[in-house]
């Protein structure tokens, strides 16, 4: 899953009238309590800039974390450049130890703050309403742009997106529009290279390019931006507009993780997990999976799930898997919705009920899950929590071998083949018709 790692940040001024070039030197403390599974460089990293922060408020400068904008919006990103461009720190010192069993790190910083130039970075972010407009309007598309990014690179995983380049998608941008926004990002603005980044690789608005959409999402990278190197990691793993590369994936999912970035988290996960760029690690994959988890990342809940199905890395667990399906099932995430049937089909972590088991199926089936259409109609073929229909399982294993690709494909096509010899010709060609109108209404009412 991708995440923008945007919040919003109130900033109010507080100075006196002081001497242009005033600089006066600070000190800040603060105390951070480590999960179970956070590393010493987590809690440096989140230290410092609670620190940075504290040093800030001293200063005049109060940034704090507000539900409604007010005055302008601030990514994390911009806390970072917003105090290097106004601090210089002179002096860490840290220190670790342990409350209610947990590791602490308590860091002191002395830092030397400009005052004209937290007065004149102020300003500079003082915007007035039609600006905060843009603003917000810019994270919205970045919303939109992430979900159909995130989907589209779902299908690319399975095969289901034709190599041939796509001619642009209707952009909710004029081609004036998207000129300023390149504008914006060639005078460096991170998020606008992030947008930018994001059009080219979904081809909306200009010609899909894999390559640019690449070269936008390094300069954002460099300056530090999680989401921008999240995408980067994912094209290095996919080898999409860059040579295929494990090594820089693992490298890039590894500096947006540090900064919180669940998709980030959840992809290492998935690299120790299989053993890809990396040696295969089962306990690794698992503490950056609950990172993610933590964070409601769906696909590393699933991901937990399985660990806990399978037994690896931790003791199988079928009542601990069906706890975390059920995190993600409830968020609409299908692979969670068709695992949690299976285990209400073989009654594992739960006792067995072939109607819950549809229940899940079919939800999944409403997003277009080819397992779950098998599986549903293997139910219809035994009579299970449902009544005993030739017609309709066939229905079912022809849609699941319709929507699968590769191997699986061809395993289920087979499976449908030799269950239509089953059949007599009346029936076959019923459950065909019956195939073509489930499909035409996208399942519902099936």
């Amino acid at each position: 899953m991708r995440a923008l790692s945007v919040f919003t940040l109130l900033a109010v001024l507080f100075l006196p009238t002081i001497a242009s070039a005033e600089v006066k030197t600070f000190t800040a403390t603060h105390t951070y309590i480590l999960g179970d599974h956070d590393s010493k460089d987590d809690a440096r990293q989140r230290c410092l800039l609670e620190a940075k922060r504290k040093v800030l408020e001293q200063a005049g400068v109060l940034i704090e974390s507000a539900s409604e904008v007010k005055d302008f919006q601030l990514t994390k990103d911009k806390i970072t450049s917003f105090a290097s461009a106004v601090m210089q720190v002179k002096d860490t010192k840290e220190k670790f130890g342990f409350e209610n069993e947990h590791m602490t790190l308590t860091l002191t910083i002395k830092a030397d703050v400009n005052l004209a130039e937290v007065r004149k970075q102020l300003a500079s972010r003082q915007v007035d309403s039609g600006v905060r407009d843009t603003v917000a309007a810019q994270q919205e598309r970045l919303k939109r742009l992430e979900a159909q990014l995130e989907a589209i690179q779902q299908q690319r995983q399975e095969g289901q997106v034709s190599t041939e380049t796509p001619s642009p998608q209707a952009s909710d941008l004029s081609t004036e529009e998207i000129q300023r926004l390149k504008a914006q990002a060639a005078q460096g603005d991170a998020w606008a290279q992030v947008e930018i980044g994001y059009r080219y690789d979904l081809g909306d608005g200009v010609p899909q390019d894999l390559v640019k959409a690449r070269q936008w999402y390094e300069k954002a990278a460099t300056q530090g931006n999680a989401s921008a190197q999240f995408n980067l990691g994912v094209l290095y793993a996919q080898g999409e507009g860059v040579p295929q590369d494990l090594v820089k994936a693992r490298q890039w999912y590894e500096k947006a993780a540090a900064q919180g970035n669940a998709s980030a988290q959840n992809n290492l996960g998935v690299l120790y997990d299989k053993g890809e760029g990396v040696p295969q690690d089962y306990a690794t994959a698992r503490q950056w999976y609950e990172k993610a988890a933590a964070q409601g990342d769906v696909s590393a809940q699933n991901s937990l799930g399985l660990m806990y199905s399978m037994g690896n890395g931790v003791p199988q667990d079928y009542a601990m898997a069906r706890q975390w399906y059920e995190k993600a099932a409830a968020q609409g995430y299908a692979s969670a919705q068709y695992n949690l049937g299976l285990l209400y089909d073989n009654g594992k972590g739960v006792p067995q009920d072939y109607a819950a088991a549809r229940r899940w199926y079919e939800k999944a089936i409403a997003q277009g899950n080819a397992s779950a259409k098998v599986n549903l109609g293997v139910l219809y073929e035994n009579g299970d929590g449902v009544p005993q229909d030739y017609v309709r399982a066939y229905m079912w294993y022809s849609l699941g071998a319709a929507a699968s690709t590769g191997e699986a494909q061809k395993r289920r096509a087979d499976r449908r083949d030799q269950f239509a010899r089953r059949l007599a010709p009346a029936q076959l060609a019923e459950a065909q018709q019956l195939a073509r109108q489930c499909e035409a209404r996208q399942f519902k009412g099936c």
